[in-house]
């Protein structure tokens, strides 16, 4: 019993270390987003005027601080036509977060003095100089993501990221979407002493939120083969102009969910939203399809052992439609 024990103790933290890499792998890379601002407020309650389609670029880079942890992402974020002028530079420090399956902490930290440390990704003697002093810890701002299927999804928790620029004391909530073709993100600032909204951020890469929808697509999966005994195995976001996941089944299938609105694959006249279901070991035929109209908010695939149900989730909010 104590080996056995022992050997899924060590099957557990390989786990969590597969999934560390994971994230890593994932994440690292430049991406440029088109991002908007839904909401923000002044002072007096009155809306500032939108930026519309602003162009972010994102750069995330392991770099080596192994005084601080095995894991660490550096990240900066300016406009697209102001590289020098960075609106955000990160240290994040991955590690197993612990108490939930295929989930990992992204520990938070700026830079004491970050005009110093600015391109860090491209100077490695100068990352070599980096030690505890340079950095400052950002409390209640750790990033919990966790793992479904190939994606990666999760935020801060809670009211405790807090934000004093505006005076009076705020809250950030910061949620985020990875995968090899989707990075979404949403900043909320929200007001600490009744959560009012005061400022919403969203941000997409690869498709234009006015031209292509997201989609929140729930798997389940069922052992017997029988709809009754479907449970929940993933949840997958993809935009509507091609965008796809995969997840793999508990007796080994990887599988390959795709979602094509105005990019319909096989007729330009056809108005329709399409989900396809691949076995991408099987070859390019698809296993299953399910149609909608290309207005719908839902499209659902049904075959008992496996249940596909995609929402579309508005620009402002992570609800899916009902």
């Amino acid at each position: 019993m104590v080996g056995l024990l022992a050997v899924w103790v060590a099957s557990a933290a390989a786990a969590d270390a597969t999934d560390v890499l994971a994230l890593q792998r994932l994440w690292s890379g430049v991406r440029d987003s088109s991002e908007q601002v839904v909401l923000s407020l002044d002072r007096g309650g009155s809306p500032w005027p939108q930026a519309n389609d602003l162009r972010v670029r994102t750069i995330v880079a392991p770099v080596s601080a192994p005084w601080l942890a095995p894991h660490v992402l550096y990240l900066e974020e300016f406009i697209e036509d102001a590289p020098q002028e960075p609106r955000r530079q990160l240290l994040l420090q991955l590690e197993p977060a612990g108490g939930g399956a295929h989930t990992v902490r992204a520990r938070v930290y700026s830079f004491s003095e970050p005009q110093r440390w600015m391109h860090l990704n491209n100077r490695p003697l100068l990352a070599a100089q980096l030690g505890p002093k340079d950095i400052v810890p950002a409390p209640g701002c750790d990033l919990v993501l966790s793992r479904s299927g190939d994606q990666f999804r999760g935020g801060t928790l809670g009211r405790r990221c807090l934000d004093f620029s505006a005076g009076a004391p705020r809250y950030l909530d910061y949620q985020l979407v990875i995968s090899e073709d989707l990075y979404w993100y949403r900043r909320r600032v929200l007001r600490q002493s009744d959560g009012e909204l005061q400022q919403e951020v969203i941000g997409f890469n690869r498709f234009e939120p006015n031209e292509a929808r997201l989609y929140t697509c729930r798997v389940a999966w069922s052992a017997s083969g029988a709809a009754r005994d479907l449970k929940p195995l993933a949840r997958l976001d993809l935009n509507e102009a091609g965008g796809h996941g995969r997840f793999v089944t508990p007796d080994g299938r990887t599988l390959e969910v795709t979602l094509h609105g105005r990019d319909w694959p096989f007729a330009v006249d056809r108005d329709a939203l399409l989900l396809l279901l691949n076995e991408p070991a099987a070859g390019d035929s698809p296993l299953a399809t399910a149609w909608a109209q290309m207005d719908a908010q839902q499209v659902a695939l049904q075959l008992g052992w496996l249940e596909v149900r995609c929402g579309s989730i508005a620009p402002d909010s992570d609800e899916l439609a009902q």
